[in-house]
Parts: C-alpha cells; structure tokens; sequence
C-alpha cells in the first residue's frame, strides 16, 4: 500500500459530523426576525410608551430585589457571559478537530464567533444608556427621555443584549458541536432554559432594558440558524486549510 493509498483509507472512526435535527432551508424565519427587529428598534428612538414600560420594568425590578434574589440572580446571569461560553465552544471544537483530524470544527467556530462579536457593530450602530445611567450608586436613574437610542449620552451599549445573544448562540453551537448523543429532552432543555434564565435576571437586575432582552434574541436565533445552514462537514474550504485533499 502506497503512502497516498493510506492516507485515502484513514478515516478516524471520531470524525464530526454537526447535529441538526433539520437544515434550514427557508429564509423566511430570517427575514421576520429582522423584520421583528426593526418593528421593535424603532419604537425606541423616542419616549414611546415602549420606553415607558422599560422604565416601569426597571424601576418595579429595583423595588423588589432582596439580597438573597440579586445574589441568585448575579449567578444565574453568568450562564450568558460570552467569554466563558465562547471558551468552552472553543475547547469542544478543538477537542473534535484533533480527534478526528479535521479542521471543519474550529472553521464553524470562527465563522460563529466572528458572527457572535458583530453585534458590537450594532450596539455602537444604535446607542442606548443602560437602565441605571449615569451612577447605579446614586438615582434618580435615566427617565424615558434619557433612555431612547441615539440620546447622546454616554456610555451606552445597552441594545441589543449581548448576554441573551450568547444564550441562543452558543448554547445552540454546544448542540451542533457535540448534541447528537444527547437525550432530547436534556437537548431541549439546555437549549431552552438558558436564554429563559438570563432574559429574566439581566433585566430584573437592570443590567439590560426589557426591550434590549428579545433584540439579543432575534439576531442570536438569526445567527444560529445561519451556522445551522452551511454544511460544515462537506463545504468546500481552501486548500491550505486541508492539505490532506492533495491525496484523496
């Protein structure tokens, strides 16, 4: 057997292949999303009652929050944080890359994170000041008038909410990495209660407006349905990210 003959017959009994339980194929869903967001965004460039019901939400949450709730709330709320998430995405990816000798993982990887970080574009895109603007030490906090997108107050970066779209993005990219031997209902659960979770307590703490909550939402759930519709396993990539192809 030549050395090129072998290479065509390895195949590691580890190779990925990304979990879907159906590929997307209409862009429909895609376009109300974006239709969703647009609906809710411009709402929220004057006090509309909107706003006012952002205002009321936060100052009913501030109100209400013993210390017991925002210490549990401050905890649940880290099943969003990007960095941690995105780590341990990271970590699956590589370990299935070099199982199964195969780079496809850690590109899905890239191209989601890639995809995940580009919702900085939109927070600086459509500026908004956080529910306990300027001091979360000292109220009165922001009014209706203060809390519109476009006030030109700083800092801002409130819409749409990061941590709500980390919840759909990567909790979904756990399932496409490694969701295919996973029960359907645990499957369903982690990729449910999450983003349930981190809707409720970033806005019972007053980290996030109400309304920051479903924009997060929308485009996570874009996001993944984009990732969920390349096929990863059979995609043409470039050769230098695959030189083994030279032998096939």
């Amino acid at each position: 057997m030549t050395a090129a003959d072998q290479r065509r017959t390895e195949a590691a009994p580890e190779a990925w292949r990304p979990f879907v339980l159906k590929r997307p194929r209409s862009w429909i869903p895609e376009i109300a999303l974006a239709v969703a967001f647009v609906a809710l965004t411009i709402p929220l460039a004057w006090p509309s009652p909107l706003v006012d019901l952002d205002v009321w939400i936060r100052d009913v949450s501030d109100a209400n929050r013993p210390y017991w709730a925002y210490v549990v709330t401050v905890q649940t709320n880290r099943l969003g944080q990007g960095g941690l998430l995105g780590g341990i995405a990271l970590g699956l990816a590589a370990i299935l890359a070099w199982r199964g000798r195969n780079v496809r993982p850690l590109v899905a990887f890239l191209v989601t994170y890639g995809m995940a970080g580009a919702v900085l574009v939109l927070k600086y895109t459509l500026p908004r000041i956080y529910p306990h603007w300027p001091d979360v030490t000292r109220p009165p906090y922001a009014d209706a008038a203060q809390s519109v997108l476009f006030s030109g107050l700083e800092p801002y970066g409130a819409y749409p909410s990061g941590h709500v779209l980390n919840t759909i993005v990567w909790y979904g990219f756990i399932v496409f990495l490694v969701g295919a031997g996973w029960n359907p209902l645990v499957r369903r659960l982690f990729l449910i209660l999450p983003p349930i979770i981190v809707i409720f307590s970033t806005t019972y703490l007053g980290w996030h407006w109400f309304t920051d909550t479903p924009a997060g939402f929308f485009i996570g759930v874009v996001i993944l349905r984009t990732v969920q519709r390349i096929p990863w396993d059979t995609v043409a990539l470039p050769i230098w990210l695959e030189p083994e192809r030279r032998y096939r």
